[in-house]
């Protein structure tokens, strides 16, 4: 065993790995220790006093995922467990920064998270955790702490919403490492966002109402092919923008008169099923052959127009803005669906599914055994009122079948 006496600082534990022989680094200026691995790409912090007149080692830390300036930080903090004859903590890492790097780092990699839930993950914890909470040590965050440096200062200048948002994902961030036994005690346990804000996060007012069907409808009549198929197909069916981008014509099956979405594209990881009516088999069939005098042979109902693959969330978003010029989103027209079915006497149980919204066992099981019929009556009764508004396809059908001498008037 070789022990190479430097300063603790990062760049001197580099230059000291270059000695394959060295197996311990120490500092005469502080009571830590940092054995390596036989590789030199992982170590081990210790806490070294002196008792009873023996040597007392305490691992505290995991090298690098503890680095220099971290550990001489929480020394003082460790000193005094120490002293107060406390077990020490041992956690992978003594601040904030590195937990939270870890969580994001690790949710990229997530694969049953939505690509949009990535990049909400990630702008919470660089833009607003990181900054105000990354310095704080784990041994040193508390409800104080957490009020004083993130949740009042963010709440002063976003909504309550966005900040419990923020808030929700440190709490992950924290019982995801407390689970995984990288922290000892997850300090957050205990706390609710409601201990900060006990204000109710007051519901936004819809921004489309059954009385704007008819312009709606006009609008989406108006719309270039590709945007009026996505939208009317939301409308009819109140899928959200992400699972309906991403739909492929082998999702449709025409022959049982049925469209399975399958679950890893979908929100709730749950497969959805929506029955196709005539009106709506109308409309893909003519998409379909639009796409294929197009020159398009692909497998997606909405292609993205300059790579391989389906259009992605700002192309899609994009074409929901053209038709609404600003004033409503994708997720109004599934609000809108939602609150004319409620209108037309659809049972709430069989609204809830065709939402594809999140339900207990006990709940799918019921819709298995009993709303399968219910829902596609429900659907049928919907695009009849829709028709009954105004049918935003009509002209175009017209004038693709005036090419093959029928007629889809009454569709």
């Amino acid at each position: 065993m070789t022990v190479a006496t430097i300063q603790f600082t990062d760049s001197a534990i580099k230059r000291a790995l270059s000695d394959k022989s060295v197996t311990e680094l120490r500092d005469p200026r502080f009571p830590l220790r940092l054995r390596l691995s036989r590789l030199h790409n992982r170590g081990s912090w210790h806490l070294v006093t002196y008792k009873d007149g023996k040597d007392r080692w305490e691992k505290v830390a995991s090298w690098p995922l503890v680095g220099a300036k971290v550990i001489l930080d929480g020394l003082p903090s460790m000193s005094v467990q120490h002293r107060q004859e406390n077990n020490i903590k041992v956690n992978n890492w003594l601040s904030c920064s590195g937990l939270l790097q870890w969580y994001l780092t690790r949710s990229q990699s997530d694969t049953s998270l939505s690509i949009k839930r990535k990049r909400n993950i990630k702008c919470a914890i660089s833009k607003h955790l990181l900054p105000v909470l990354g310095d704080v040590l784990l041994s040193e965050l508390n409800h104080h702490k957490v009020d004083e440096l993130l949740i009042w200062p963010l709440q002063s200048r976003y909504a309550i919403g966005s900040v419990r948002q923020y808030y929700a994902i440190l709490r992950k961030a924290f019982k995801q490492a407390t689970v995984l036994k990288l922290i000892s005690d997850d300090p957050l346990s205990s706390l609710s966002f409601t201990d900060f804000i006990s204000t109710p996060i007051a519901t936004k007012p819809p921004k489309l109402q059954a009385t704007d069907l008819l312009p709606l409808l006009t609008n989406i009549g108006n719309a270039k092919d590709d945007a009026a198929v996505l939208i009317f197909i939301m409308l009819a069916y109140g899928t959200r923008i992400g699972e309906t981008r991403l739909l492929k014509w082998a999702y449709y099956d025409e022959a049982n008169t049925k469209l399975v979405i399958p679950a890893d594209i979908t929100k709730t990881q749950a497969q959805l099923t929506i029955p196709i009516t005539p009106l709506m088999a109308t409309v893909l069939n003519w998409h379909k052959r639009n796409q294929l005098a197009d020159g398009y042979r692909g497998v997606y109902l909405f292609p993205h127009k300059y790579r391989a693959g389906g259009l992605d969330e700002r192309s899609a978003n994009s074409m929901v803005k053209q038709v609404s010029n600003g004033e409503w989103t994708a997720h109004d027209l599934r609000k809108l669906a939602r609150s004319c079915w409620a209108d037309l006497g659809i049972d709430y149980m069989v609204a809830e599914q065709m939402l594809n919204h999140s339900m207990t066992k006990l709940d799918q099981a019921y819709i298995h055994t009993y709303l399968a019929d219910q829902k596609r009556a429900a659907i049928e009764l919907w695009h009849s009122h829709l028709m009954e508004v105004f049918n935003p396809f009509i002209c175009r059908l017209n004038q693709d079948n005036t090419k093959t001498g029928n007629n889809l008037q009454t569709v």
